[in-house]
């Protein structure tokens, strides 16, 4: 699995990986007879790239690159584990799946299945209703299938990068693009490349209208090489069948492409080799793995696709996370998985589907030692202990305030360092690092904790250090880059402004908010409207629930009621409430009837959109103690937990 902190020169590797990928030949494909040539002009070249594909910089130029680091706070809700936190853990990241990928080592995932938005509308693609994912895809549908299209492409040529040479992609999409990104995909991957054209087929209630129903779905596959992993699936014949073949030992019979099919004997027949047509039902309303979003797809369609593509230990990738099924069904089947999404709510929702299935699986309640009353282990066949890996969950791009607390001072300083763009000062002294070329810009990194602040002897430190070493006619431009600043180093700062001036020294000194538009402007350079880019770098703060309030009104019956729950981000509002009605610290695990808890709404003069319901009800299966938590998310990727005991009667 790919490590989660990468350096400057490790993501700098990475973009000069991505931008040295040979774009397949494809001339031989699209080549036009020189006789039809003479005939016709201004034909089409035959060799055009991808969409949004530049020779020189791939697709850097319209998504340029911000090498943001990720950052995993550890044990603080953000590590699951189970009962093998020694093998690598699973990975579950909150960030745009660009970002994501231009982080991941190259060759380093054996199957990737993506559910990208289809190109229906950008209104029916708004699931989670995080403010992420809403203008995520307002930039997708704002220029039309162009734009859709470059988007994808700018991903799927990541995604080419990343995956291993036996591997495959599947690309689930439906009529409205299906062909637009096939003919994409063939200049990405190669034509020859090309695998199937899976087509889902479904059955549901269908309205009247004047054209035949639209019952299915088209999932597109491409390899990376002419190699890829394959194990064959079976389709199991009909007892009619096996009736017709009773006594015949085997049967050879020759397929469409001339290929011989032979099956095996009756007694231990497997059935036919899996077609491209598969008939799978959609989820029903009341299957235990509907979660409630309207776009889930079947735990059967991921599970045919999972176990042909890859085997037991392998890599499973889905960038478009969604609610979590690629993820479900890679853990149940025993394969590792990456993945992300740019929505705080579809990672909350993911990550608690996961946590009951890591459960299950391993027999012991997460982040809990499997003590009395907490599981027990579960065996597998050959009677040794079902090892589950531990799940983590990283941010990249999108980055809770209230997470920083729980990280190292180092750690920090690497964060602050990688945004910036910035060496480590490798030598003695105050600074932490430097902004090449040269030493011109030194930094000083302030505390990781969000609520604490440099002290005016550090500035001073800093200041001396700087001015101890300046050259004339040398500008140095020093940088303090800290959470908050109090007023102390504020008005010191004013003080040491002024010495320069009266002194005539060539030197600036700067205090920069990490959460200001001085600190993106410096990493989102590249981006001609800075204050369009807090969608490419947040930080969030979590919202609050000021208490619960429990209202019993039956036996074994309650309401609650979060009080006083409001978002703390600027143009923030609630969009989504999970409740756990036997909640352990650190273990959060939302009741299945609360795992959405929203409604829509239309605010005069705005869009329409998803606010959280903050009001539930339960009936407790027996009298005692309990804790009760309440979890909200906000539009902006804020997220909080408030926990309440309550004595249940009868």
């Amino acid at each position: 699995m790919p490590k989660k902190v990468l350096s400057q020169k490790d993501l700098l590797k990475l973009q000069d990986e991505s931008q040295r990928q040979i774009l397949p030949e494809q001339k031989k494909v699209f080549s036009v007879s020189e006789k039809i040539r003479k005939r016709v002009h201004n034909l089409p070249d035959p060799a055009r790239p991808p969409l949004g594909y530049d020779e020189h910089k791939a697709f850097d130029r319209v998504f340029p690159y911000i090498r943001l680091p990720r950052l995993h706070p550890p044990n603080h809700g953000d590590t699951v584990i189970f009962n093998a936190p020694e093998l690598p853990a699973n990975q579950l990241i909150l960030g745009d799946n660009l970002e994501v990928l231009r982080t991941l080592p190259s060759e380093s995932v054996d199957l990737i299945y993506n559910d990208p938005p289809f190109f229906s509308g950008r209104n029916y693609n708004v699931i989670w209703g995080d403010s992420n994912e809403v203008r995520s895809f307002h930039d997708i549908w704002e220029g039309g299938i162009d734009s859709y299209l470059i988007w994808l492409n700018a991903r799927l040529w990541e995604m080419r990068r990343v995956l291993k040479k036996t591997g495959n992609i599947y690309i689930h999409c439906d009529w409205h693009a299906s062909h637009y990104i096939k003919t994409e995909m063939d200049k990405i991957f190669g034509y020859e490349n090309f695998r199937n054209e899976i087509i889902w087929h479904y059955k549901r209630w269908s309205a009247q209208a004047k054209q035949f129903q639209r019952h299915h779905d088209v999932i597109i596959v491409y390899s990376k090489t002419d190699a890829p992993e394959f194990n064959v699936q079976y389709e199991p014949y009909t007892d009619g069948t096996l009736r017709r073949w009773k006594g015949i030992k085997r049967k050879t019979t020759i397929a469409e492409d001339g290929s011989l099919i032979q099956t095996e004997d009756t007694n231990g027949v497997k059935g036919a080799n899996m077609g491209d047509v598969w008939q799978i039902s959609v989820i029903n309303p009341a299957a235990i793995e509907r979660i409630g979003y309207p776009t889930q797809k079947p735990e059967e369609l991921l599970e045919r696709i999972i176990k042909t593509s890859s085997d037991e230990g392998d890599v499973v990738a889905d960038f478009f996370g969604g609610g979590g099924t690629t993820f479900a069904v890679a853990m149940k089947n025993k394969r590792k998985f990456i993945g992300c999404d740019s929505s705080r709510v579809a990672i909350s929702v993911t990550l608690d589907r996961l946590v009951k299935i890591g459960e299950e699986m391993s027999g012991v309640e997460s982040n809990i030692s499997a003590k009395e009353g907490h599981f027990q282990p579960k065996l597998q066949a050959d009677g040794t202990v079902e090892k589950v890996p531990s799940i983590e969950v990283s941010y990249l791009g999108v980055y809770p305030v209230d997470k920083f607390s729980h990280i190292t001072q180092n750690s920090f300083i690497d964060f602050v360092l990688t945004c910036y763009g910035a060496s480590h000062n490798t030598a003695e002294g105050v600074a932490h690092g430097f902004r090449p070329p040269g030493q011109q810009e030194p930094i000083l990194v302030g505390p990781a904790n969000p609520n604490d602040s440099l002290d005016a002897e550090t500035v001073k430190a800093f200041f001396d250090e700087i001015k101890s070493r300046l050259e004339p006619d040398k500008l140095v431009r020093s940088k303090i880059i800290g959470w908050r600043f109090n007023r102390q180093v504020v008005e010191y700062i004013k003080v040491l402004r002024k010495y320069i001036e009266d002194n005539q020294l060539p030197m600036e000194i700067d205090l920069i908010p990490l959460d200001s538009r001085e600190f993106r402007k410096r990493i989102l350079q590249r981006y001609q409207d800075v204050d369009e880019t807090e969608f490419y770098l947040r930080f969030s703060k979590p919202p609050v629930i000021g208490d619960i309030r429990i209202k019993k009104t039956g036996a074994l019956e309650y309401e609650f009621e979060a009080m006083d729950a409001f978002s703390s981000n600027e143009d923030g509002y609630l969009v989504n409430c999970q409740w756990d009605f036997d909640y352990h610290e650190g273990h959060f695990t939302a009741d299945k009837d609360y795992i959405l808890s929203r409604q829509k709404i239309k605010p005069k003069g705005r869009d329409e959109r998803f606010e959280a319901v903050l009001t539930a009800k339960h009936k407790f299966e027996k009298a005692g103690e309990y804790t009760i938590a309440c979890k909200v998310q906000d539009n902006l990727a804020g997220e909080t937990v408030l926990a309440k005991k309550v004595r249940v009667e009868g």
